[in-house]
Parts: C-alpha cells; sequence; structure tokens
C-alpha cells in the first residue's frame, strides 16, 4: 500500500458523532493494519450503514474494495464519497489511477481534471493527469500537465521523468511526419502516401493536419473512396457526427455493396437522429450480409428506440433463433433484447420467461435481472423488483439506471431512506442522468421537503436545457 491508501483507510472523517460507525471504523482500520482486506471491507461496510453519508468511510470501503479486487464497487465508492464530499482530494487519485488500470482512460482523465478543479495546486494531481494523457498517446497535452506539475513543485521527479519521456514521444512522432513527407516529396501522385500520413497525424490527434491529407487525396483521385475513407477516419475520430456521416454517404455511393461502410452510415445517422436515414443504413447492410449480426443488433436498438417494437422483437427473435451462429455474449443481449421489447410492449409475463431464458443460460446477467425487475415493477409487484433491482446491482454496480429505477421503486414501496441513498447513488454515478434528479425530487416531495425538491427540480430542468 502506498502513503495515500493507508492515510485513506485510516482517516476518521466525521465520525465523532456516531460511536457505532466510529467502533467498525477502528476494526476496519485495525483490519487493513494486518492486511486483512477483506475483513477491513466487512467492517468499512457496517461503517458506511451505520452513517450512510459520511465521505471518508465511503472512501475507507472503497479502498478496501479495491485492495481486494472489487474494481467495480470500489469506483461506485469512490464516486459517492466524492458526491458526499469534493474535496476529498484522495478518493479523485485512487478513483482516476483505478480507471487508469483498468483501460478506462478517458473516464481517469475526467477524474483528474475534476479533481483539479477542487485542489488546483496539487502537483501529484497533475503529473496523475500527465500520466492519463500519455497513456492515451495525448503527448503535448502531458507535456503541459507534467510541466504545471513542476511550476508547482520543481522537486517532482515523477513529473520530471515523465515529461522527459513524453517529450522524446513527441519528437519520435515529428520524425515519422518528416519522414512521411519526405516520401510524399519522393513522389508525391502516390495516394498511399498520403493515406499513411493521414494515420500520423492521427496518432497524434493532429486533425486539421489529417483532413489537409486527406483532401490531398481527393483532389490527387476524386473519384476513388481511399480520400473518402481518410476523411471517414478522421471524422470518427474527432466525434464529428455530421460530417462522418457525410463521408460515409459519399463512400456507399461508391462502393453501394459494402455491408460495412452502410453500417457505419447508420451508427452516425443514428447519432444524427436522423431515424429514418438510421433504418435504411442498416437494413441495407443486412440485405447485403445477413450474417452481419452486428448490423442486426444495430438495427433491432434503433427501432426499440425509436418505439418501433414489433419490428424490434422480429429481430431479436430471429438472432435467437440463430443462436448456434452467435458468440455468447451476442445470444445474451438478444434475449435481453427481447426482454426490453416485451416490456416496452406491456407483455410482462413474456418479458419474465425471456429474462429467465437468459438467466438460466448466463447466471448474474446484469440486464436479465434488471429485465425481470421491470416486469415485477409494472405488475406492481414491488418487492419481488426491488430484489431483482438490488442483483442487477450486484452484477453491474457501475448502472446509473439500475440504481434510479430502484430508487423509484423504493419511493413506491414508501421506502424512502433507501430510496433516497439509491437515487443519490445514481447522481454520483451519472451526474447528467436527468431522471435521478426527477426521483430525487419526488422523494423529497413526498417526505416533505419542498425545498430540496425544488433544488433537485431545478438541476433536472438545467440540464434539459443543457441536452438539447
Amino acid at each position: 500500500m502506498d502513503d495515500k491508501q493507508n492515510a485513506g483507510l485510516n482517516g476518521s472523517g466525521n465520525m465523532e458523532n456516531d460511536p457505532q460507525e466510529q467502533e467498525w471504523t477502528n476494526k476496519g482500520n485495525a483490519a487493513a493494519l494486518e492486511e486483512d482486506f477483506e475483513g477491513a471491507a466487512e467492517a468499512f461496510q457496517h461503517a458506511v450503514e451505520a452513517n450512510p453519508i459520511n465521505a471518508r468511510s465511503r472512501y475507507n470501503l472503497a479502498l478496501a474494495q479495491q485492495l481486494i479486487g472489487d474494481s467495480e464497487n470500489a469506483i461506485a465508492g469512490y464516486r459517492r464519497a466524492i458526491d458526499l464530499d469534493p474535496q476529498l482530494i484522495d478518493a479523485y487519485t485512487n478513483l482516476g489511477t483505478l480507471y487508469s488500470e483498468l483501460g478506462l482512460h478517458d473516464e481517469g482523465l475526467e477524474t483528474f481534471q475534476q479533481g483539479l478543479e477542487s485542489d488546483p495546486d496539487n502537483d501529484e494531481m497533475y503529473t496523475n493527469l500527465g500520466d492519463s494523457y500519455r497513456q492515451q498517446y495525448l503527448y503535448a497535452d502531458a507535456i503541459q500537465a507534467y510541466r504545471q506539475a513542476l511550476i508547482l513543485n520543481p522537486d517532482n521527479a515523477s513529473a520530471s521523468d515523465n515529461l522527459r519521456d513524453a517529450r522524446e514521444h513527441v519528437n519520435y512522432q515529428l520524425r515519422r511526419v518528416m519522414e512521411q513527407e519526405q516520401a510524399i516529396d519522393e513522389n508525391p501522385g502516390d495516394t498511399s502516401r498520403y493515406v499513411e500520413l493521414v494515420n500520423l497525424h492521427l496518432d497524434m490527434h493532429n486533425y486539421s493536419d489529417a483532413i489537409s491529407a486527406a483532401n490531398q487525396i481527393l483532389g490527387l483521385d476524386p473519384d476513388e473512396r481511399a480520400g473518402y475513407d481518410a476523411l471517414a477516419s478522421v471524422y470518427e475520430s474527432m466525434g464529428d457526427r455530421d460530417q462522418a456521416a457525410l463521408a460515409y454517404e459519399q463512400i456507399v455511393q461508391m462502393a453501394p455493396e459494402d455491408a460495412e461502410a452502410w453500417e457505419h452510415l447508420g451508427t452516425w445517422r443514428s447519432l444524427q437522429n436522423n431515424t429514418s436515414g438510421a433504418f435504411e443504413a442498416y437494413a441495407r447492410s443486412v440485405q447485403i450480409d445477413p450474417t452481419r449480426y452486428t448490423a442486426r443488433f444495430s438495427l433491432a436498438e434503433a427501432y426499440l428506440d425509436a418505439e418501433h417494437y414489433e419490428e424490434a422483437s422480429q429481430i431479436y427473435q430471429g438472432l435467437i433463433e440463430e443462436s448456434g451462429e452467435l458468440d455468447p455474449d451476442d445470444v445474451a443481449a438478444a434475449y435481453a433484447g427481447l426482454a426490453d421489447t416485451y416490456n416496452n410492449l406491456e407483455r410482462y409475463d413474456d418479458a419474465i420467461q425471456a429474462s429467465q431464458k437468459l438467466l438460466e443460460q448466463f447466471e448474474e446477467d446484469p440486464e436479465g435481472y434488471y429485465q425481470l425487475a421491470t416486469a415485477y415493477d409494472a405488475q406492481g409487484k414491488l418487492s419481488e423488483a426491488i430484489d431483482f433491482y438490488k442483483k442487477a446491482l450486484a452484477s453491474d454496480p457501475l448502472n446509473a439506471d439500475y440504481y434510479n429505477d430502484l430508487s423509484d421503486t423504493l419511493r413506491e414501496a414508501k421506502r424512502y431512506d433507501e430510496a433516497l441513498e439509491s437515487a443519490q447513488q445514481a447522481i454520483a454515478m451519472d451526474p447528467s442522468l436527468i431522471l435521478a434528479y426527477e426521483t430525487l425530487a419526488q422523494i423529497y416531495e413526498e417526505t416533505g421537503r419542498s425545498e430540496d425538491a425544488a433544488a433537485a427540480m431545478e438541476q433536472a430542468n438545467t440540464l434539459k436545457v443543457a441536452q438539447d
């Protein structure tokens, strides 16, 4: 354990007001000192139950869970700790590091940035931010982060060493670009050399230079698709849905039998909220290649999102009938999609049956439990629904929607303390989840906390405006 982890497990927080919580915390700290992290996690769980709003107890539990390899529950715990105390810097550090260890680099980057908002003079946080950039090959950004760490603390050896490493990578990338430019100079009419230049600029996230190189390909050979393929790659990397869709529209005109290109076009049209265009593109992909299962799933999901439930159910049923051709994850997804469709059609017994078939083949599948919970919830069987929502969360503790739906059902059952905790956990997992704020407002309203209800609804409305 490093110093921060020791400090976290032994920290006391605001626990003097609750003797029972303090007792469990002492037991957890004692277990941690013996490196009995499972015992520590159990004790800290009791401390959290004694005082659910103590951020340090949440942090201690999350750290113990991290140390025993329970990464998902650790993430959920760190996020809730930060939600309770945005100044708990150790939580940002450990959460960001855990995300990075799991390969969730975007989440790690965002966490370190949030930590710096709370403590802008933290050189170690800048070093962590630089490491996160470096892991994503964003070397220029990494250099800036390491420099800031050294401005704050010139003796930060890690920042100094990693800055040197990032600079070496930047220099290497620049050398490769110069070499490729020289190769183009030797044969300016060879479009394949520009394609390689596009890829080099993409590696460096130099999008404007990548677009320029792609346009040079189009200038040399406007009747071939190589330039549009290059543009599509750039705009996909940028997340520019309109330009990506335009590039793929041009590609399918040039190669109308390319099922993969049609599927990509469907994806970007869907992101444009061009529902009919997405249907058309996915359907065309499937027509060209009926064994392209990713396109069939995408078409079913597009139908589901557009409330074309009968069409979605037909596709999911067809996929289940061909389950021998699918990998296990896809079989599970087909059953889950069918159950979801049945729930939306208010065919709750059919949804239960599909969910049970899913769970027979894939025990502990979170979506199987979730669809069961949804069906029982709709039938007014609140106790059963709550049990299955909890089982879904046990299998997928990072799902904000699960927490929110559990909260709403607990509210209906008038189990308000539990409902409040679940709604707040949903918000901790996804601060942009409008439904969670609305659920929170309902709980506050029903428990006579009208000012808190108004504040929650104001936050929901603010998010709606921002997302429109």
